[in-house]
């Protein structure tokens, strides 16, 4: 079990009931402590404003929770980190703007996972009441429950920006040791521990996170451009951690960017003066008077110091460190301008782009405008193109009706030919025939006729009858034209 400080505390969440879909509770706060007669409960009623956020991993940081919860960070106005009574997990107490902004945040959150690559999801309850022990946590310590026990004229201010905490502004957060801050300085707060006590919530109780802490503290002083860990000097007027002069120097670079002729080592706790190239007399505060004396590395040296000379070296000392801030208020009021002459290029850059933007925006009115005219032209041929489209359906119509006339006319006139070559050889047939029968009758007639003849003139009996050729007559005939 994690030791518990001073002040801390830890609460659980009974479970009531479940209305419109919204799951209440009661948060129960408790402390161990072996007089049962301190103790005495405090109910403090609460709206539909304030939620329970539960099931948070002890892995998951306060600001790393926060970035979790970052879309929904404007409407929540206090934040305060609770204790669970399980030692893996903790709980957030939130207090809403408004009741629709906590109904959509239980909506949107509830059974949520923290990380998709981890198993664990978040619960969030609605609180319709508090339960504390008034001896152990006063009523007081929970101000976001009723807006009126703090005076606009008694606003806390924050640890880290020095601004008042009024929670319509800004939302707070109260984490677990007490102390509040805004939840935007403490976001950025990236240590995991209280800015002002230092308490971390995170268990270090076993080997493994042992032996990471020890090496945190190992690992926490480096080089701030190296990030070398040897042989290391803080300058005393900002500061700034570099490597010495057997590394890579960093520090006295340092000293020739800003002109701070003082640092400090850090093995030996030797102050080396650069402008003087040597170490200065190392000064501590006296507890009785808190005059700054010399610190002395001798073991043998006399403790009896003439008290004039250490008010010497104390007043040379403080008029040493006062001309070195004014050097460094030259130099930041150098750096100033510096800024200032960088934010004036960019502001008249940012004046050109903003030129070519309005240019850019003219080319494209004028683009849109070209494109606009296009498109009413070739919707334009688009209707003529459908209308051309119409009437050659139309002839194509025609045509194929004059094709399938023609194609009948010729079948017609086909059978028509077919037809006139049958009669053609009929009538020639009957022709043919007809001669053949003329001949006959012919010759049926003059037989007839000869026959009576004879009969007429018996002596003409046993005689012979001749014809001449029509040929040769008519080949006379026309032999005499």
């Amino acid at each position: 079990m994690p030791i518990q400080q001073k002040g801390l505390s830890i609460a659980s969440v009974t479970l009531t009931t479940l209305r419109s879909s919204h799951q209440y509770g009661i948060l129960n706060f408790s402390k161990e402590s072996n007089d049962a007669s301190t103790t005495e409960l405090t109910s403090l009623h609460t709206n539909d404003t304030i939620v329970c956020t539960t099931s948070i991993p002890i892995s998951m940081s306060v600001s790393e929770f926060l970035e979790f919860l970052a879309p929904v960070e404007s409407l929540v106005s206090h934040y305060r980190v609770i204790g669970d009574t399980t030692v893996d997990t903790y709980m957030v107490l939130m207090k809403f703007r408004e009741a629709e902004a906590a109904s959509e945040y239980y909506k949107q959150y509830n059974n949520r996972k923290f990380s998709s690559m981890e198993p664990e999801r978040c619960q969030v309850i609605y609180i319709e009441s508090v339960e504390i022990n008034s001896v152990i946590l006063p009523p007081y310590t929970f101000p976001f429950i009723h807006d009126d026990l703090i005076s606009e004229e008694t606003l806390p201010t924050c640890p880290v920006c020095l601004e008042p905490m009024d929670e319509h502004v800004t939302g707070l957060l109260t984490i677990i040791c007490q102390h509040t801050f805004h939840s935007h300085c403490l976001s950025k707060w990236s240590d995991g521990s209280c800015p002002v006590c230092r308490y971390s919530q995170k268990s270090v109780t076993g080997p493994d996170m042992v032996m990471s802490a020890e090496r945190m503290v190992e690992e926490t002083n480096e080089c701030s451009d190296c990030h070398s860990n040897t042989n290391l000097w803080v300058c005393l007027l900002c500061g700034h951690i570099g490597c010495g002069r057997y590394g890579n120097a960093h520090a006295y670079e340092h000293y020739k960017e800003s002109q701070h002729i003082y640092a400090i080592e850090i093995e030996s706790q030797r102050v080396w003066d650069y402008a003087g190239d040597g170490y200065v007399h190392r000064l501590i505060e006296n507890e009785l008077d808190g005059k700054l004396v010399e610190l002395s590395n001798r073991e043998n040296e006399s403790t009896n110091v003439n008290q004039e000379k250490l008010e010497a070296m104390s007043i040379e000392y403080s008029y040493l460190l006062s001309s070195q801030l004014d050097s460094q208020q030259i130099y930041y009021e150098n750096e100033m301008e510096k800024v200032k002459s960088q934010v004036h290029t960019l502001n008249h850059h940012l004046k050109s782009l903003f030129s070519e933007k309005d240019s850019v925006l003219n080319r494209c009115d004028l683009i849109q405008q070209q494109i606009e005219e296009t498109e009413a032209a070739v919707n334009e041929a688009m209707d003529e193109k459908k209308k051309t489209e119409g009437r050659l359906e139309e002839w194509t119509q025609r045509t194929e009706g004059m094709k399938q006339l023609w194609l009948e006319e010729k079948k017609t006139t086909n059978g028509l030919m077919s037809s006139n070559d049958i009669l053609v050889k009929s009538i020639k047939e009957k022709q043919d025939k007809i001669q053949e029968l003329s001949d006959q009758v012919r010759d049926l007639t003059f037989f007839l006729e000869a026959r009576e003849k004879v009969q007429d003139h018996p002596e003409l009996e046993g005689g012979s009858v001749g014809t001449r050729t029509p040929h040769a007559r008519h080949n006379k005939r026309k032999g005499k034209r």
